[in-house]
């Protein structure tokens, strides 16, 4: 199946600026060298490239090319219609590099004389001198002889300083344990995200939460599975509708075809996780799976809920998964397909009534690398709605959490790892959870 992120390309496949770079900035050059030439940019192909692109332009003062349009195709090939609007990734990756900038000049760049920065409004790069305390290497050492009103104001000043001295130093500890106090009352109040939400969600950057698509049930109109990367050019609606559709037909179906609809499970979904995330709740950005392209899914931390029946970017993650969500055909059987299946599990698990019935239902929890390597992501998803909200009631319980975390340290040699998968079985009744279990978990080392 083709892919639906964009090329990496490397470094020098990257048309550069025509122009040269003018004389009163070339002194700036072999920093940018340095900070793209470090570790920390080396592990991007794109990075260090949009870094010489923008510090080019910015030299050059050519203001055309620092437009978002122009940065997206001299940078990452976009085409000529390329619209910001709709393709965030040029927004996604000067947000990293400003991240990236910022923390060479704390570690590797810590005696540089100039800095970098990227001033938010824009993406011309400011050179800015670094702040250094002058120094006496320039004083005069010859001793001179002290007249006798000099002398005196000398001892008066050692006086006074013996005098206040005391204080000043009074002071300073005070200003010192203020400041201490003050860190560990913010850091009291703030309620961080419990585990495994903590994986995914931090203060660096925010995290996208991917809900179900609703309007994706028009699929089932249709006899044959539906990719990844026809869901995102919307070409799985072409030839479903009937021939003999009515007129109101006809309208329902476009509607749905166009709009962003989710499910109660969804909302559910939403409230628990923005709970869950205590103070830093304002870092989850909640979309659409219509809404997300596979631009967005480069870089991040992420939170996919619905199995891929609902939420086709779960398919992203197939490769990794052990536990995968099996559709025999639209209108056939579901089951989670164990493919390595450890002592005392089952090959399979399968559900045998459909949504809103009673019956067994299996979901998966999984933490996972994303797509690029560069955040993690949460996936919850169930076979039916009954078992996503199970996997979710799972999630906002604590004393479960801690059951999956003994399970999980159990089966790792006694350390909770990073990424792993759970399997998660309930019982519904009249389409409610009554009882949720994890029967089931691997650890993933990626």
């Amino acid at each position: 199946m083709a892919t639906v992120l964009p090329p990496i390309r490397e470094n020098n496949d990257v048309p550069a600026p025509a122009a040269s770079v003018p004389a009163h900035g070339s002194e700036h050059l072999p920093l940018v060298e340095r900070i793209a030439n470090s570790e920390p940019f080396q592990k991007s192909s794109r990075l260090p490239v949009l870094l010489r692109y923008l510090a080019t332009c910015t030299l050059q003062g050519d203001r055309a090319g620092l437009t978002e349009q122009a940065i997206g195709r001299a940078v990452f090939e976009k085409t000529a219609d390329f619209s910001p609007t709709e393709d965030s990734s040029v927004r996604v990756y000067v947000r990293q590099l400003r991240l990236r900038l910022y923390e060479y000049f704390q570690s590797a760049g810590a005696d540089e004389r100039t800095i970098i920065e990227i001033p938010k409004g824009g993406y011309a790069l400011a050179f800015q001198p670094r702040h250094v305390l002058s120094s006496d290497a320039g004083a005069d050492p010859t001793p001179t002889t002290t007249s006798a009103p000099a002398a005196l104001e000398q001892a008066t000043g050692k006086q006074t300083l013996s005098t206040w001295f005391p204080w000043a130093v009074v002071a300073v500890m005070a200003l010192v344990a203020i400041a201490g106090w003050t860190r560990w009352y913010r850091s009291a109040s703030v309620a961080l995200p419990p585990w495994p939400l903590n994986e995914v969600v931090d203060r660096q950057r925010p995290t996208t939460v991917v809900l179900a698509d609703v309007s994706y049930v028009l699929r089932l109109l249709g006899d044959r599975q539906v990719t990844l990367d026809e869901y995102v050019d919307h070409k799985y609606t072409k030839g479903l509708i009937p021939e003999n559709a009515s007129r109101g037909e006809l309208s329902l179906f476009h509607y749905l075809q166009d709009s962003q609809i989710t499910s109660m499970t969804d909302a559910r979904a939403a409230s628990v996780l923005t709970l869950l995330a205590g103070s830093l709740h304002d870092k989850l950005v909640f979309r659409s799976a219509k809404e997300v392209n596979g631009e967005t899914m480069l870089t991040g931390n992420f939170i996919i809920v619905g199995a891929k029946n609902s939420n086709p970017w779960v398919e992203l993650y197939e490769p990794k998964m052990n536990f995968r969500f099996i559709e025999s055909g639209p209108h056939g059987s579901r089951y989670i397909d164990n493919r390595v299946p450890r002592p005392g599990e089952q090959a399979f698990y399968a559900v045998h009534e459909p949504t809103g019935y009673s019956g067994e239902d299996y979901a998966t929890i999984s933490v996972m690398p994303s797509v690029t390597d560069q955040g993690s992501t949460l996936l919850v998803q169930g076979l039916r709605r009954e078992g996503t909200e199970a996997a979710i009631q799972f999630l906002n319980s604590a004393s479960r959490r801690d059951s999956l975390a003994t399970k999980l340290r159990a089966a790792n040699g006694g350390r909770l790892p990073k990424y792993f998968e759970a399997l998660i079985q309930s019982h519904a009744v009249a389409g409610s959870a009554t009882s949720i279990d994890c029967i089931a978990v691997h650890p993933l080392h990626p």
